[in-house]
């Protein structure tokens, strides 16, 4: 009886020592992997009702917009970063696209049914067209999802720098703008879209 007392006790402390240099072993090539690469192909991070809160996502995982609940085809597949309202509706994010003519990258924050105020950089692989702005939008107070109202626009396009504020129709009102040649100019329209002053 003492026999197997004491065989048990050698063959459960050989064991328990075994097991804690494993854990240390395996805790030291943890705490000193120098790397620090975590491979994903998509991460989402939930609230405590299992709702998305931030999806971070390769272009083929990509989750469809939701609106309202309802969720609507994607015009384009970017790789990105989606952020999502307590209800589970999309509110904005980070969109990297990438195809065989466009690099085109865009950070957005949204209003409840569509896009509000987005910063955008496009430059075009076949060719020499670039852009980069500011966007802001109206609401569209319909409520029709993915409509809304642009209003201003702070853009640099092929050199020319420009600063466009439209009307409630989407009619550009005045255009300030430095040209790609330095020349500065002073545009106004009525509301049919006629250049009526330019100094």
């Amino acid at each position: 009886m003492q026999t197997t007392s004491k065989t048990f006790k050698i063959l459960f402390f050989t064991l328990l020592v075994f097991n804690v240099i494993l854990l240390s072993a395996l805790s030291f090539m943890l705490l000193n992997d120098r790397s620090g690469f975590m491979d994903a192909e998509r991460i989402n991070i939930k609230d405590k009702t299992g709702k998305n809160r931030i999806v971070i996502s390769n272009m083929d995982n990509i989750p469809p917009p939701i609106i309202n609940g309802t969720i609507y085809q994607r015009a384009v597949r970017p790789a990105g970063l989606i952020f999502y309202d307590k209800n589970g509706d999309e509110r904005g994010g980070l969109a990297i696209t990438d195809n065989e003519t466009t690099n085109l990258n865009a950070l957005s924050f949204d209003y409840q049914n569509a896009d509000a105020v987005g910063l955008l950089v496009q430059d075009n692989k076949n060719d020499n067209y670039f852009k980069a702005g500011l966007v802001i939008n109206d609401k569209d107070l319909s409520g029709k999802p993915g409509h809304n109202t642009n209003r201003i626009n702070l853009i640099t396009e092929n050199g020319n720098a420009a600063l466009i504020m439209n009307d409630a129709n989407e009619i550009p009102r005045i255009i300030l703008q430095v040209d790609s040649l330095g020349n500065p100019s002073i545009q106004m329209f009525n509301s049919n879209g006629s250049l009526n002053w330019k100094q």
